[in-house]
């Protein structure tokens, strides 16, 4: 799977997100989805992390692209 290539303000921003305990879960999960493309990892391990299809990898995938 292709890396994001997130700068690094974007970087942070989505690593506060994922830290934060105020945010919305779904909010949460988006963030940590594109930190886990951004870092490579495959789609099956993607899916199994965040427990969820691949359409909402694709769609979250391609919004934030």
């Amino acid at each position: 799977m292709g890396k994001m290539n997130l700068s690094e303000t974007e970087r942070e921003e989505l690593m506060s997100i994922q830290r934060s305990r105020t945010m919305a879960v779904g909010q949460v999960r988006r963030a940590r989805l594109i930190l886990l493309l951004d870092e490579g990892a495959s789609r099956a391990a993607i899916m199994a992390e965040l427990h969820c299809d691949s359409r909402f990898i694709t769609t979250w995938q391609t919004r934030f692209a």
